[in-house]
């Protein structure tokens, strides 16, 4: 289907990115549109990936997410929000889709060390819920018309390739420097709210930064999408001084204890 020109967009002349696509999101998507998108594409990635079927793992994450999503509802009420662990240990990524749904894979869970590294990377990607990131880009890379095809339930094609492009480093996956940058700054401020240490940021950050230099391809997806390492790394730091956040808690023997069928 080719999609039609949607008049708005002539008349958006603003210059940053980010901010055109905030501008249509709001346009284009309400919040009723976005849960029901958000429903409808959860349904394809839950297709095309393999959820982990470890209920335990899975239980265990969603109870680590709730203090972090009751945080946000400050920030964006009525978001319900549902977050999934796909089995995948090769790959070292999290993912956000409109409507609240949170994507972990299995390879981060490994990866990390402690209940607050993975934390921040919920909190991170809370944030881009609360941002309305993947709502924004939708709007911006397919228009109104794509969109109320979908939500009626036509375009069945079109919907699989978005949501393998939100799981992928496809062109939805791409968020903005700026998207990024808010969302790391919603991220922790729900995590040191929910008394973790955000140093543990730091610590997975810096795994994160030695681990693209020895395993590049299992990390494509993650910096595709991401800003690189050392500029978050620096950021966090600024954010922590600022702040004066200094210690909280880890629980790494609940996280081991919890995640250990992945280490078997």
């Amino acid at each position: 289907m080719k999609v039609a020109a949607f008049p708005l967009v002539l008349a958006l002349s603003l210059s940053d990115c980010t901010a055109v696509r905030q501008q249509l999101g709001l346009a284009l998507i309400s919040e009723e549109t976005e849960l029901d998108l958000g429903r409808k594409l959860a349904a394809q990635v839950e297709k095309q990936e393999k959820p982990l079927a470890d209920a335990k793992v899975q239980a265990y994450v969603r109870q680590v997410v709730a203090p972090l999503a009751q945080q946000s509802l400050g920030d964006r009420p009525g978001v319900e929000y549902k977050v999934t662990v796909i089995d995948d240990l090769k790959q070292v990524n999290a993912f956000a889709i409109p409507g609240g749904y949170v994507y972990v894979y299995s390879g981060l869970l490994k990866a990390a060390q402690n209940e607050a590294e993975l934390a921040g990377v919920l909190a991170h990607e809370i944030g881009h819920v609360v941002g309305r990131h993947s709502a924004n880009h939708v709007a911006a890379q397919y228009g109104l018309e794509l969109l109320t095809h979908l939500t009626l339930g036509e375009e069945a094609g079109q919907l699989a390739e978005m949501a393998a492009g939100l799981a992928g480093a496809g062109a939805l996956a791409r968020f903005s420097r700026d998207d990024e940058r808010e969302a790391d700054e919603y991220g922790f401020r729900y995590l040191a709210a929910c008394g973790y240490d955000p140093k543990a940021l730091l610590t997975f950050f810096t795994k994160l930064d030695q681990l693209e230099k020895s395993r590049p391809s299992d990390l494509e997806k993650l910096f595709a999408s991401h800003p690189p390492t050392p500029e978050r790394i620096e950021r966090i730091e600024k954010m922590i001084a600022k702040a004066g956040a200094a210690g909280g808690k880890l629980e790494k023997e609940r996280f081991l204890k919890e995640t250990a069928s992945l280490r078997r």
